[in-house]
């Protein structure tokens, strides 16, 4: 199965998707047709956004499954290395809000010791439950993100506004390889049946072919 989103580096697309990420994926230089991030300084760091509820109504209690397809390349046994969901809520304007522009927000990231992370092995990394649609998963190694870390409440009911993965930006450093990142979905609505988000990431950017007339 093909993937259903695909966004190439450098396009107009990929713009959307890293938002304020700072610095920009790169191409990878071990030939890898995904995205590499590799942080340079400060406190740099990714937030790609895969997902905007902004005119749906799908509640957390739907989401049945967040994932990446990619490995950790710099890895030196720090938790600020791994990379980390993120789900944003829409604002409720009653006082509840947690942030200036979201209700709540709430992590999901790997614990370092429950899990063994090896340097450049390509895994799935899954929040909730293991992806069973995504054309990519079989015959990798799967990693779990049990942690769960909330700012504001967790309500089941709330209304998903932003999905992304993003990386933390007190990390000392950063290098992290996406091939495809997606959501897998239960219905909600009576025009939505189940639904998934697989986005393709291309690192490689496409070079004008010029041909000559004899």
């Amino acid at each position: 199965m093909e993937s259903n989103y695909q966004v190439r580096r450098m396009s107009n697309a990929a713009a959307a998707v890293q938002a304020d990420s700072l610095p920009l994926a790169k191409v990878d230089p071990d030939g890898r047709s995904g995205w590499l991030y590799e942080k340079n300084n400060g406190s740099q760091k990714f937030n790609y956004y895969f997902y905007s509820g902004a005119y749906e109504n799908m509640m957390m209690k739907r989401i049945n499954s967040i994932y990446f397809v990619g490995s950790i390349d710099a890895w030196t046994d720090q938790q600020s290395e791994l990379p980390f969901f993120v789900v944003y809520t829409k604002m409720k304007m009653d006082g509840t809000d947690a942030g200036s522009w979201y209700h709540s927000k709430h992590v999901y990231a790997l614990h370092k010791d429950s899990q063994l992370v090896r340097p450049g092995e390509k895994c799935v990394f899954y929040a909730l439950d293991m992806p069973d649609k995504a054309h990519d998963v079989h015959g990798k190694r799967c990693m779990a993100f049990k942690t769960r870390i909330d700012d504001g409440e967790y309500n089941p009911d709330d209304e998903v506004l932003t999905v992304s993965l993003q990386s933390d930006s007190a990390a000392a450093q950063c290098s992290v390889y996406i091939e495809n990142m997606g959501m897998e979905m239960d219905s909600f609505g009576r025009r939505v049946g189940d639904s998934l988000i697989d986005m393709k990431l291309f690192g490689i950017t496409m070079t004008p072919r010029i041909t000559h007339d004899a």
